[in-house]
């Protein structure tokens, strides 16, 4: 199907969970399909694919022009990346066309073992502005899936200013976190959604209604402007769902992108509809409680949470059992043409050419027939038989003599021969070599003399940390922290609409810890939208003249923005920079991280054998079990434009606090108790911090000086008696 001249040409992309889903979706149109293999996959529960299933669908999608990417989006544990070459290795031989990645050191030992092969970002690695796209372009990623928060307008934004392909979701779940940016699962269950194993918990009842249950996406009826947009890539969420769903969605898809695109009119925007019968089918193939338009032109809702139920709509029986029956079985053939020369005393000659590529073998000689000779119609029959290949012989030429005599078995056997070759040869292009073992062997070998860390110090470095101000002066009293690390948005200010940071508040504050001799940190926000740097220019004098002695950030598009500032102060990466194993360490320090965060999903043999060349580790502090576009005030109520902290109960009677940003737009949900250690025996005995935190989200004034207290005993290696109920998080078990 031909496209207009000057439409932007669009890759629909769906999803597959096992072969036969993957069949269907190309049946149904699919431009490109991802999947998970055997390992390192963010649907682990999935049945997903063996590694012959992926070599095989790899050819399946070459020969019918398709491309086949692999999940790889998981972060991985020191004990699995040295798995990483053997895994990726024959799948890189054998053609796959990209894998999606959210681990830094993942993408570090691909591009130095497999330097050609296309690495996708993937939406876990939270990628929600300019500068983080930058920083993945310098890293040699070649396409980007971004946060699925992100607006239509930043889209647009992100892909004029960086020119990087860009893969948005169009149908499917919604989280109710920002991907990547997500505890929940792992924490209150053990079940980690950054090791592919998420269990659900935004799906439970919170205050007994569903207010962290994001309905489904579905944006059949915006498709123009996505289009428009700059899209590359259109994704369809689902591997864990049906061949049917997955065939019936990207068929819908697949009709409205090629008639938009085909259609020549100026005015083809405006005259753009979606049949109804359409719509409901997308509605008939399973709907959580019906859908939204994601937030393509909304920031947040109530319209785009179930609040009243969280599950599925049941699927009408009817139209799955339709679905199943148009797209699975054997896909449209490709259309072949054929020749056959077969003289006695001639070895038999068997020529196929489909899409531009040809074939041709020899087989046994021609006899002269005894008796009954093999008459054309006989040759053509046998030719026909192309089977469970991906070709059908549209035109058969077939030059021979009248009196010869070929086994039905000869026809067969060069008739398979012949349709191998032509395969092999259509994949061939797609082929490469591995060779780079030893590279890998040198990334990931035991590495020694990586610590680099100051032993002389009795007592490593004190980080206090506040999310509110109205703290500071019980902390800087204390005489405790050694850094006290401030959240940029304690001072803003609220002028023209708009909240901006204030320069002269952050130097009166910087004065007063330097006045005690401890230096001054600034947080900067977990999540950075709507060109936050650029709207705070002010912050560039502060980082770069003024007195900020360090920064915590949490993102890649905050690690961009101060390299290019030329920052000279300590860079502290925060728990969702994910350093589960030593390459994503080595490949973050390199980046400009100056200090890491201990990783909250190790245990403490783990952590033990993480090499750190800096590292923080989290004393006390409530867990950030969420980072959220929507916000709970807004659900229940309204909006009220006003930072504060809400609760919300889970079944059990759980309080977990919600913190509001109201200057970016954003809630964090806190788990319901801190993490508290309370002495140095329960600090895996084999890691030397930097520094320990001290992190005070929602405690009030009384309960701030009870832990300054009891963390002043600690620090003389006293042992005090735990007043309150806490968590050690995973340090004993840890998550699969």
């Amino acid at each position: 199907m031909e496209n207009c001249k000057d439409s932007k040409k669009t890759e629909l992309l769906a999803p597959a969970g096992d072969y036969e889903c993957f069949l269907s979706a190309v049946k149904a149109g699919a431009d490109a399909v991802y999947v998970g293999g055997p390992k390192f996959g963010a649907r682990a529960y999935a049945v997903n694919f063996t590694q012959d299933e992926l070599l095989k669908a790899a050819d399946h999608a070459h020969i019918h022009g398709r491309k086949l990417y692999l999940t790889v989006n998981t972060v991985l544990k020191n004990r699995e990346i040295t798995e990483l070459y053997d895994y990726i290795s024959p799948l890189y031989e054998g053609g796959i066309d990209g894998v999606i990645v959210q681990d830094a050191g993942v993408i570090r030992a691909l591009r130095g073992s497999f330097p050609d092969l296309h690495i996708h970002a993937s939406t876990q690695m939270a990628i929600t502005g300019k500068e983080g796209v930058l920083l993945l372009k310098d890293m040699g990623i070649r396409r980007v899936v971004p946060a699925r928060e992100l607006s239509l307008k930043e889209i647009k934004e992100i892909r004029k200013e960086t020119g990087m392909e860009l893969e948005c979701f169009i149908h499917g779940a919604l989280c109710y976190s920002y991907s990547g940016k997500c505890l929940f699962s792992s924490i209150a269950g053990g079940r980690s959604g950054n090791r592919g194993r998420c269990a659900g918990p935004c799906r439970l009842p919170y205050n007994d209604q569903y207010i962290l249950s994001a309905k489904d996406i579905s944006t059949i009826d915006i498709l123009p402007d996505l289009i428009e947009a700059g899209i590359s890539s259109f994704k369809i969420e689902g591997r864990m769902k049906s061949r049917e769903y997955v065939a019936g969605v990207t068929g819908i898809y697949r009709k409205y992108i090629d008639m938009y695109l085909t259609e020549c009119n100026d005015d083809k925007k405006q005259k753009y509809r979606v049949d109804e019968e359409d719509l409901r089918e997308l509605d008939e193939l399973y709907t959580r409680s019906g859908h939204c338009r994601g937030y393509y032109y909304y920031h947040n809702g109530a319209d785009m949470i179930t609040v009243s139920r969280p599950g599925y709509d049941s699927a009408d029986d009817e139209r799955m059992k339709v679905l199943f029956n148009k797209y699975t079985g054997q896909d449209d053939k490709l259309k072949c043409t054929g020749y056959i020369r077969a003289f006695v005393g001639e070895p038999l000659l068997a020529r196929v050419e489909c899409s531009g590529k040809r074939a041709e073998c020899i087989g046994e000689v021609v006899e002269k027939a005894l008796k009954q000779p093999t008459s054309e119609e006989n040759i053509k029959k046998q030719f026909l038989k192309t089977g469970d290949t991906p070709y059908k012989l549209e035109e058969l030429v077939i030059d021979s003599g009248n009196d010869i005599f070929i086994p039905v078995s000869a026809l067969n056997s060069l008739r398979r021969q012949v349709f191998e070759l032509l395969k092999d040869k259509m994949t061939l292009p797609y082929k490469r070599r591995s060779d780079n073992r030893s590279a890998f062997n040198n990334m990931t070998s035991e590495k020694t003399g990586s610590d680099i860390k100051d032993l002389s110090k009795a007592f490593p470095d004190v980080n206090i940390r506040l999310d509110s101000i109205k703290l500071f002066d019980t902390v800087l009293d204390s005489g405790l922290g050694d850094i006290i690390s401030i959240d940029v948005k304690e001072f803003n200010r609220y002028e023209k609409n708009t909240y901006a940071v204030d320069k002269d508040l952050i130097i009166k504050t910087a004065e007063k810890i330097h006045a005690k001799g401890s230096r001054f940190f600034l947080a900067l926000p977990p999540v950075i939208r709507h060109c936050f740097f650029d709207r705070n220019k002010v912050l560039s004098d502060i980082l770069t003249e003024g007195p900020v002695d360090g920064v915590i950030i949490d993102n890649y598009e905050s690690l961009y923005y101060l390299g290019k500032l030329g920052f000279k102060g300590r860079v502290t990466g925060d728990v969702h920079l994910y350093c589960t194993n030593d390459l994503a360490a080595e490949a973050l320090h390199e980046l400009g991280i100056d200090v890491l965060t201990y990783p909250l999903e190790l245990n403490a043999g783990e952590l033990n054998h993480l090499k750190l060349k800096k590292g923080e580790f989290i004393l006390y502090g409530r867990a950030p079990m969420m980072i959220s576009a929507q916000c709970t005030q807004k659900t229940i109520d309204k909006c009220i434009k006003d930072n504060g902290v809400s609760d919300i109960r889970d079944r059990f009677g759980n309080e977990f606090p919600v913190v509001r940003n109201c200057g970016e737009c954003y809630n964090t949900v806190l788990n319901c108790v801190p993490t508290m250690f309370a002495s140095k025996k329960e600090i895996p005995s084999d890691i030397t911090p930097d520094s320990y935190r001290i992190h005070f989200t929602v405690e009030d004034r009384d309960e701030t000086e009870r832990v300054l207290d009891f963390y002043r005993a600690f620090k003389r290696g006293e042992e005090n008696e735990v007043f309150r109920k806490r968590t050690l998080l995973h340090l004993k078990r840890g998550v699969e």
